[in-house]
């Protein structure tokens, strides 16, 4: 199991985790501002993990007009600690870009893309 400290000090634990090229399925052409937008509109997580509340990372405003990061992350994270006293804890999805895996770690990946998400302020509590 990987757990993940945030800046705000929280520990998020990953529930599930998945990765995809952000230009897969892109068969031709050079992206374009407007292509590069409606790939960010698109992005998702994967179906199974159900219906959840999730917050895609913006990239820069001027990344736009250049090739997006070539990798999309998706990460499902859970934490014992809900956001409102009387649930049994809280989850976030959280989906951004970013460069090729490389020699990383699941674990520094996740953590290197998470770690300054507001949970407060974007997480859900859950009852189940």
């Amino acid at each position: 199991m990987i757990t993940i400290k945030l800046n705000d000090k929280r520990e998020v634990k990953v529930d599930a985790f998945s990765y995809s090229y952000t230009y897969a399925g892109v068969l031709a052409g050079t992206p374009t501002e407007e292509m590069n937008r409606g790939i960010f509109e698109r992005l998702s997580f994967p179906k199974n993990w159900g219906v959840i509340k999730f917050l895609k990372i913006l990239p820069e405003l001027n990344d736009f007009s250049i090739p997006l990061k070539p990798v999309k992350y998706s990460v499902w994270l859970c934490s014992s600690k809900p956001i409102n006293s009387n649930s049994l804890g809280s989850q976030l999805a959280v989906i951004w870009l970013g460069d090729e895996p490389n020699n990383r770690s699941i674990e520094e990946i996740i953590e290197n893309g998470i770690r300054g998400i507001d949970w407060e302020a974007n997480a859900e509590d859950f009852n189940y």
